[in-house]
């Protein structure tokens, strides 16, 4: 069946996109590179085929204007564009068309996306290379780009990054706790920020850490506290000591504060 082009019109709203008449009829609205394709033009003579193509090419379309307008906010990922047209229900026949367009014009470039990244994470944060590694892999690129950046960023790290994450960490926790809880929580903090043992260990090496008077009393003061509701005399010095080298204080250092304080640090007998 042969069918007409009576109207192509700009719409309103939209100066990219073309309103299409067919037999005096609107048909469909199309983009201006659907337009250019099919050479469109008023009293041009179109089957049944063709109005077919004409819409499955428009819809192609208007799914890489989807993810062009995606990718435009920032980089991203080819699994990234995947899910999202697929959240805006294009068929998978489409998507991979998409794809291809956006690989083969740049647009998506998991090369120049683990440099980029690897760049923003060593100059903006204090990750490290395992994370970089990590959020790669889920967002779906290539284990030999993965491999290959994240050697680059483990050239990256220097002794004074590992520094100045041992050091906000040790402020932190000075006072608050015994040199081998902050110790702990020093080789912690550096492994869940994407560094491996061998850096979080070396990086304590260099470290002279000691109990602050300070975190020893608040610890001691507050364990006194809530053992002495259920203990006494030399039971709760028992009990205090028990507790305290639990947390990492040293024996000397809370028999001291023990015999300081006046608490029983000697067994009662009759």
């Amino acid at each position: 069946m042969e069918h007409k082009v009576t109207k192509i019109e700009v719409q309103k709203n939209n100066k990219d996109r073309f309103n299409l008449y067919i037999n005096g009829n609107f048909f469909a609205g199309i983009d201006a590179a659907t337009y250019v394709h099919f050479n469109l033009r008023k009293d041009l003579i179109l089957s049944d085929e063709d109005l077919k193509n004409i819409g499955e090419y428009d819809g192609y379309r208007v799914a890489i204007n989807n993810a062009l307008n995606y990718l435009s906010y920032k980089k991203r990922t080819e699994l990234e564009v995947r899910e999202y047209l697929n959240k805006c229900e294009v068929r998978a026949e489409v998507v991979d068309s998409v794809i291809q367009y956006c690989k083969e014009n740049k647009y998506i470039d998991h090369e120049d996306y683990a440099k980029s990244y690897m760049n923003t994470l060593i100059n903006t944060t204090d990750k490290g290379p395992i994370i970089f590694a990590q959020t790669l892999k889920q967002l779906g690129v290539e284990q030999a780009i993965i491999d290959k950046y994240q050697h680059q960023f483990e050239l990256h790290v220097t002794s004074e990054r590992i520094d100045k994450i041992t050091q906000k960490v040790m402020k932190k926790y000075e006072k608050k706790q015994s040199a081998k809880m902050i110790e702990q929580k020093v080789i912690q903090t550096l492994i869940q920020k994407g560094y491996n043992l061998d850096i979080a260990n070396d990086a304590m090496k260099n470290v002279k850490l000691k109990t602050s008077d300070i975190a020893l009393d608040k610890a001691f003061e507050k364990t006194v506290t809530r053992l002495a509701r259920k203990h006494e005399g030399f039971i709760l010095s028992q009990k205090v000591i028990q507790s305290l080298m639990q947390k990492g204080f040293q024996y000397d250092d809370i028999m001291t504060k023990i015999k300081d304080s006046g608490l029983s640090g000697r067994e009662e007998t009759d």
